[in-house]
């Protein structure tokens, strides 16, 4: 029941303070990120917010959005002809994985 369901939640709150855990998958997830910022600056992309988190959103041309395969959400229209989008990057994101998408957005 809730009982059993809320100590196994409590064990991995508990696993993710111990060693720093939780500080170092978020730090991961931000660094990927802030990767992903620079990139979508350098190529000229606006970004609607100024975020430092591990979830950026930058205006895309929509003939761009349709090119790239990634799992990002659309966010909103901004104009006739571009799209703002959320990319958001995880613990689990593997940095290769954010390198393919980055060639990709260069070659757009």
């Amino acid at each position: 029941g809730m009982l059993a369901k809320g100590r196994l939640l409590g064990i991995q709150f508990d696993t993710l303070f111990t060693d720093d855990l939780y500080f170092k998958i978020s730090a991961h997830a931000d660094e990927l990120a802030m990767k992903l910022k620079k990139i979508f600056l350098e190529k000229g992309y606006s970004l609607r917010y100024d975020s430092y988190t591990n979830q950026q959103f930058p205006i895309l041309p929509d003939s761009h959005i349709e090119k790239l395969k990634y799992v990002f959400e659309f966010w909103e229209k901004v104009s006739d002809t571009e799209s703002a989008v959320r990319f958001c990057t995880s613990w689990a994101t593997k940095p290769e994985v954010v390198d393919e998408l980055i060639r990709d957005i260069m070659e757009c």
